[in-house]
C-alpha cells in the first residue's frame, strides 16, 4: 500500500485541465454516446436498456446547465430530448457527436498515460482498494448494477471509458463526492484493465499480468 501511494506521488503531480463543468459536460456526451449506440444496436438485456435510458435522462438534466457554465448555447440539447423521447437512438448518437463537435475537450491525459511499472501498481491498487468489492463480481446483465471493469474497458472505446470514470468515481465528503483521482491516476487505472484484459479474477500480482 505505501509504495504504491509512493508511485501514486510520482506519477500524479497535477490535477485535471481546464474548468470541472466543461469536462463533466464533454463526459456526459461521451457516456450518452455509448449508452444510445447500445440502444440503437437492440443488443442490450432489458435490464441494460432501462439503465441506458435513465443515464441518459440524468445526463440530459444536467447537460444544458453544464453548457452555460462553459459559455456556450444550450438550445441544441432540446434535439437530444427530443430523439430521447421518440426512442430515436441513430438520431440521438448523430446529434451527440454534432454537440461534441461542438464543444470537444480533451481527455488524452486520462487515455493516453505512458505505460510504466510505477503506473500499473498504481492502477492495481486503485482498483484493489476502491473498485474491486463491487465490480470483480458484478452481475452482467443487471441494470444499474456494477459491472465488470475488464469485461466493460475491452469492449469501450477508450474515450467512453475514461469518461465513464471520471463520471462514475465518487468521492466522499472531504472531497465534495467529487473524482477524489487525478487524470494521471485514473489513467493509471484504464493502464491496469489494459495489460491485466478482461477477466473477472485478478492476478495476484502485477508482474504477472499479460504484457
Amino acid at each position: 500500500m505505501l509504495l504504491a501511494l509512493a508511485a501514486a506521488a510520482a506519477i500524479a503531480p497535477g490535477g485535471r485541465a481546464g474548468g470541472e463543468p466543461q469536462r463533466r459536460g464533454a463526459a456526459a456526451r461521451h457516456g450518452m454516446g455509448g449508452d444510445a449506440r447500445g440502444l440503437a444496436a437492440g443488443t442490450l438485456p432489458p435490464a441494460r436498456r432501462e439503465a441506458a435510458r435513465a443515464r441518459i435522462a440524468g445526463a440530459l438534466s444536467s447537460l444544458p446547465l453544464a453548457i452555460r457554465r462553459a459559455g456556450g448555447d444550450a438550445a441544441p440539447v432540446a434535439a437530444l430530448a427530443a430523439a430521447a423521447r421518440q426512442g430515436d437512438w441513430n438520431a440521438f448518437v448523430a446529434a451527440t457527436e454534432a454537440l461534441q463537435r461542438g464543444y470537444p475537450h480533451d481527455l488524452a491525459t486520462i487515455v493516453s498515460a505512458e505505460c510504466s511499472a510505477a503506473r500499473l501498481l498504481v492502477g492495481e491498487s486503485i482498483h484493489r482498494e476502491s473498485c474491486a468489492a463491487c465490480h470483480d463480481a458484478a452481475q452482467p446483465d443487471a441494470g444499474l448494477a456494477a459491472r465488470n471493469l475488464y469485461e466493460q474497458f475491452a469492449s469501450t472505446p477508450r474515450d467512453e471509458f475514461a469518461a465513464r470514470l471520471l463520471l462514475g468515481v465518487r468521492g466522499d465528503r472531504s472531497t465534495a463526492y467529487r473524482n477524489p483521482f487525478s487524470d494521471l491516476e485514473l489513467g493509471a487505472l484504464m493502464l491496469w484493465y489494459e495489460s491485466a484484459g478482461a477477466r473477472p479474477a485478478l492476478p495476484d500480482r502485477v508482474s504477472r499480468s499479460p504484457r
